[in-house]
């Protein structure tokens, strides 16, 4: 057992993004060392009873993207990348008190400033990817392309796009806050972000990192966050009263459209036949009801209702992606934005589902066909079923903590 140590995660977020950073962060308290979670102040009481030390880091993360909630057109994300410009800056004034003291730091998501910060305090860094996507290589294109089916010289070119575009959104902005902390300047700001060692918490049954990826990293599997909540008794009830219903939930991507997509999935379970669960869909006091038919619920435990569901529908975030395959569950991916393209294409490819269907092609015909495909015949519950049997033997948590304390602190000559 190496010295206790004081690690910093942080990350700038939805509650996907830092879900599985509390079940890290809850393994090194076990092997006794001192972690502080750093996050958008809107996840303080969870993380906190999840058992974590917590701090506020930057803005509202949920609200900021709450602004703007067409993602997949172009003024929008102009919008979203000017306000994460701001946040860039919010984070490098607080994180150097912040993370002062800590033996290391990790960053995750869009905490873009942290590398920074450590630079300035000498603090060593690392950083958790939650797809090998956001890692270069000719196998998959830039995180930020809808389109996952190119050649590998196209891949190739879309990464020094990327690049490109880093430089136009946040290059200068990076450096000019590195000009006044004294630090010299960076000229690839994804290569900075990422830094030399990485943790991919995703599953390899799902995808791995393609073999061109140059860097010192460990595969883990997902980080999943381990809990004993229960299903609400109105859950119960419902799945109670008939055939296993297919769930449906956009994650932090559901837009001001709430009343309209309600309408399509309500269309699309009466075309099927299928009964349905609706989690977290926001709309006007008495516009819908529940029957026996569909229930809305505010929220549920993902581990516990997804292995007692048909289909699961959802957005293609990281964390439900690996919840649903841990479940052995078909999924059907409507992706918004950035990796859910990414996760759509790999469950389709893996054999978990039908093609995604991109958010602004969503119909009711359409879902309704991919519905009916997922559930006809054991095609991809025979494949989910495989695929969960592999993610089972993983030991995710124990090889994160192992490659940190390897890397970091081993008391005769770690790698970094």
């Amino acid at each position: 057992m190496n010295t206790p140590k004081k690690i910093v995660i942080a990350t700038c977020g939805t509650r996907g993004d830092i879900q599985p950073l509390i079940a890290l962060a809850q393994a090194l308290t076990c092997r006794g060392h001192k972690t502080l979670i750093a996050a958008p102040p809107e996840h303080e009481g969870w993380v906190v009873d999840c058992g974590c030390a917590f701090h506020g880091l930057g803005s509202d993360f949920t609200a900021m993207l709450s602004r703007y909630p067409q993602v997949h057109t172009l003024k929008p994300v102009v919008g979203f990348l000017g306000l994460l410009r701001i946040e860039i800056r919010k984070q490098l004034a607080q994180l150097p008190d912040i993370i002062d003291g800590a033996d290391l730091v990790l960053g995750a998501s869009l905490c873009l400033g942290l590398h920074s910060a450590a630079e300035l305090m000498s603090i060593p860094y690392g950083f958790v990817a939650m797809a090998p996507q956001i890692l270069p290589a000719a196998r998959h294109p830039f995180i930020a392309l809808k389109h996952q089916n190119l050649p590998p010289w196209l891949n190739r070119l879309s990464w020094v796009m990327a690049r490109l575009l880093d430089r136009m959104n946040f290059t200068a902005v990076i450096n000019k806050e590195r000009r006044r902390l004294k630090l010299a300047p960076v000229n690839d700001i994804l290569r900075h972000v990422i830094g030399n060692h990485v943790i991919v918490a995703s599953d390899p049954a799902l995808a791995e990192v393609p073999p061109d990826v140059k860097l010192d990293y460990i595969q883990t599997g997902y980080l999943h966050l381990q809990n004993d909540e229960s299903l609400s008794g109105q859950v119960e009830a419902f799945l109670a009263a008939g055939p296993a219903p297919i769930y449906f939930g956009f994650g932090s991507m559901s837009t001001r459209e709430q009343e309209a997509l309600v309408v399509l999935i309500q269309t699309s379970l009466k075309l099927t036949g299928q009964r349905g669960i609706l989690i977290g869909f926001r709309f006007e006091e008495n516009r819908f009801t529940n029957s026996e038919s569909w229930i809305f619920v505010r929220e549920a435990p993902h581990p516990q209702l997804f292995i007692r569901l048909a289909a699961v529908v959802h957005h293609g975030g990281s964390g439900t992606t690996a919840t649903a395959a841990l479940a052995g569950v078909p999924q059907i991916i409507v992706p918004h934005i950035l990796d859910q393209y990414y996760w759509g294409e790999r469950v389709y490819r893996c054999g978990l589902g039908p093609k995604p269907i991109r958010r602004y092609q969503l119909t009711a015909e359409r879902l309704a066909s991919a519905i009916n495909k997922t559930v006809s015949g054991q095609r991809y519950y025979d494949r989910a079923s495989r695929v969960a049997e592999k993610i089972k033997r993983q030991d995710s948590q124990r090889l994160a903590v192992e490659y940190l304390e390897q890397t970091y602190f081993h008391s005769a000559g770690g790698r970094g």
